[in-house]
């Protein structure tokens, strides 16, 4: 890889961070290995002193007086920190974007640990739906706790135990959802447009995931078969493995599955693009007035094999980017579904008193220049697989799919 063509103009995009959170936001940035810090004091008037250089602090007197009424007035004792916390979050809610988050402290810490892999829980990828607000399954980990009780990608999680999630924010739904290994959680679960819910009992676990799997797809044929669930610190290495061990059998195309991956690891995406693509730009991505933030490039060499690359609705963020990439550079083709449509990056602050945020800074772009946040990526063999099917589960005969991508990477080697 030429690694002195990537620009790191700003920091790293880690697209889907929060996997082991189980949330389902796209891309998150975090300053080299330190969270970016903001100083920030829990008292009114900081808040004020804070803005007043940039913006006319009259604006924010309002906050400060509906502070010191509540504080005055209202039956209750309230802590500051409870009213300096609810204001802030109210500045990031105003937003209207679901990936843009305040956390108050334990919120903060319970995330900060969840990017270094060490929560537990039910194994679900969580996303929410931008028109209704609806906390959706992308996908559940597979061998999870979700996956053996039955949760589908698409599933709407409408309760956690007695709790409605109507209004509740992704990072809170996750943090409902997640708890100690051993522990029991109720999910009510509403599946396509029925009225009744399903009611499921989950006992959290640690979520043990293989990020890879890989086989002989097609013996007489000789195509191999890649699935990545999602892109993890180790995805990499685990893909060329099995690359290896498939081009040792001689294989003579190679399907890559990246259906109901909710995305991962930026880094991880561009190394095995890299693998795939040949000499070119792999993505980028541009903040704020257009400026470019960063840019990421393949070298020359490439796959020595026609590649078929699946994908469906609930491929997102860095599953995108691989299989647009590849789209984009014609060296191999999409067959499934239009893809999920997210690509925004996010970055990570960390407030002096311990909480923290993240919000939206930037949209990566193709090759091709396509921003696909919010329109997906368009397979050149589109093809259904049944309603309500779980492509985890599928076997290959009823995988129409896995049939079509079979048929296509045949045709591309012209196997007859």
């Amino acid at each position: 890889m030429r690694k002195n063509n990537w620009k790191h103009i700003s920091r790293i995009a880690i697209l889907c961070l929060a996997i082991s959170l189980f949330s389902f936001f796209i891309g998150t940035t975090v300053g080299g290995k330190q969270l970016r810090e903001v100083n920030a004091k829990n008292d009114a008037s900081t808040l004020l002193t804070q803005v007043k250089d940039e913006h006319d602090s009259q604006d924010l007197k309002a906050v400060s007086e509906v502070i010191q009424i509540v504080k005055d007035k209202y039956i209750k004792d309230v802590e500051m920190e409870t009213l300096t916390s609810g204001a802030i979050k109210g500045v990031i809610d105003s937003l209207g974007d679901p990936y843009s988050v305040f956390m108050n402290k334990k919120e903060f810490q319970d995330f900060i640990s969840s990017l270094e892999g060490s929560l537990s829980g039910v194994g679900i990828v969580l996303g929410i739906d931008d028109s209704t607000q609806d906390i959706i399954v992308v996908s559940p980990i597979k061998g999870s706790p979700a996956q053996k009780a039955g949760i589908l990608p698409g599933d709407i999680i409408v309760k956690v135990n007695d709790t409605e999630l109507s209004g509740k924010t992704l990072d809170e739904a996750a943090g409902m959802i997640r708890g100690e290994k051993g522990t029991k959680v109720t999910l009510y679960i509403k599946r396509n447009q029925n009225s009744d819910l399903i009611k499921l009992e989950l006992v959290r676990d640690d979520i043990r995931i293989s990020t890879v799997d890989y086989n002989i797809v097609d013996d007489a044929a000789k195509i191999g078969y890649i699935r990545i669930s999602f892109f993890d610190s180790q995805t990499y290495n685990d893909f060329k493995t099995a690359l290896d061990a498939l081009q040792k059998q001689k294989i003579r195309g190679l399907v890559i599955d990246l259906r109901d991956n909710p995305g991962g690891s930026l880094d991880e995406t561009v190394k095995i693009a890299d693998e795939i693509l040949g000499e070119g730009l792999i993505v980028y991505t541009e903040g704020k007035n257009g400026n470019r933030l960063g840019e990421y490039f393949s070298d020359e060499s490439k796959a020595s094999v026609p590649i078929t690359v699946m994908v469906n609705e609930n491929s997102a963020s860095a599953s995108e980017i691989l299989a647009g990439a590849i789209q984009d550079h014609k060296a191999g083709k999409l067959v499934g579904a239009k893809t999920f449509g997210k690509g925004s990056v996010q970055e990570v602050f960390s407030l002096e008193d311990g909480s923290g945020m993240k919000i939206t800074i930037a949209k990566y772009y193709l090759p091709s220049g396509r921003c696909i946040d919010g329109k997906g990526i368009e397979p050149d063999f589109s093809v259904k697989n049944p309603e309500g099917s779980n492509s985890f589960d599928l076997s290959k005969e009823k995988d129409a799919q896995l049939l079509k991508a079979i048929e296509v990477t045949k045709s591309l080697f012209d196997v007859k």
